[in-house]
């Protein structure tokens, strides 16, 4: 009866045994193949695309200018409109300015008088050394350089009678019409002192306020798609310019620019869009 016990005990102790070193070989198994499971997951979550951002901005033209006079007369002609095209240096406006032109006369007047006294000098001091002193002869050259030195004043004055643009563009706005007292704009007194206003849009800036907390992933050269509301199915693809990196003290948006050209006018100055910037896409600036 003993040795009949030992061996069932015996024979027990094999099956625990072989009972336990299958269940620790799937538990291996198992550990395995979800540590397997994890280093495949691993790269597809580090691969996934970045968000988009949608934010809305704003086509402002690449040359803006108030056209103002420098010096204060009447608009005697105004050879433009809205929407002309221009070229830089052509006439935008022509002032009449009857002061200047009254001091132009007299200055001429002066000068004719101080050269003839200096030629005077020069001929005695070569006729009549002794009766000439050399301070004489510098005091009458001096009158004559000062008398020139005036109507080169007037004659400068003058020339801003006629406005013309500074660049090539398009006028978008026509502010007087001839006879109109046109003054000599101040601080404070500029915008009510325009002729016209000149933008050239046909390259074209567009500004996008970029939120504080999206502000630091937004730099040169990421990629942007432009899209209007006033241009349905029409999309522009472009890169960030530049940033400001400063933030706007009050609204606390950066701002960022695009450059881009305008074929055919299509993105006008003042015209709302929406642009989608993609952080993760950017290109090397030069």
């Amino acid at each position: 009866m003993t040795h009949t016990h030992s061996r069932g005990s015996t024979s027990g102790r094999r099956h625990r045994q072989s009972l336990l070193i299958a269940t620790l070989g799937s538990t291996l198994c198992l550990g395995s193949a979800w540590v397997a499971r994890a280093a495949t997951a691993a790269p597809t979550a580090a691969a996934a695309p970045p968000a988009a951002i949608v934010l809305p901005a704003q086509v402002v033209a690449y040359q803006s200018a108030l056209i103002t006079a420098k010096v204060a007369g009447f608009l005697k002609r105004i050879p433009v409109d809205k929407g002309d095209q221009v070229k830089a240096g052509d006439l935008i406006a022509e002032l009449e300015v009857p002061e200047l032109l009254a001091d132009q006369l007299q200055y001429k007047a002066e000068l004719d008088v101080a050269h003839r006294d200096y030629q005077r000098m020069q001929q005695a001091t070569q006729s009549a050394p002794d009766l000439v002193t050399p301070h004489a002869l510098d005091e009458a050259r001096g009158r004559q350089e000062v008398a020139q030195a005036k109507l080169d004043r007037i004659n400068t004055l003058l020339a801003y009678a006629r406005i013309t643009a500074p660049f090539s563009g398009t006028i978008t706005a026509r502010y007087v019409d001839p006879g109109a007292f046109i003054p000599v704009p101040t601080g404070s007194t500029q915008p009510g002192a325009g002729i016209v206003s000149l933008m050239d849009f046909r390259q074209v800036r567009i500004q996008i306020p970029v939120p504080e907390n999206d502000a630091a992933r937004i730099r040169p050269g990421t990629a942007a798609v432009i899209s209007a509301a006033g241009l349905p199915g029409r999309h522009f693809s472009a890169r960030i310019t530049r940033v400001s990196y400063a933030l706007e003290p009050s609204a606390h948006t950066m701002l960022a620019e695009i450059d881009m050209p305008n074929p055919g006018q299509l993105l006008q100055p003042g015209m709302y869009l929406s642009v989608q910037l993609t952080p993760g896409e950017t290109s090397p600036q030069p």
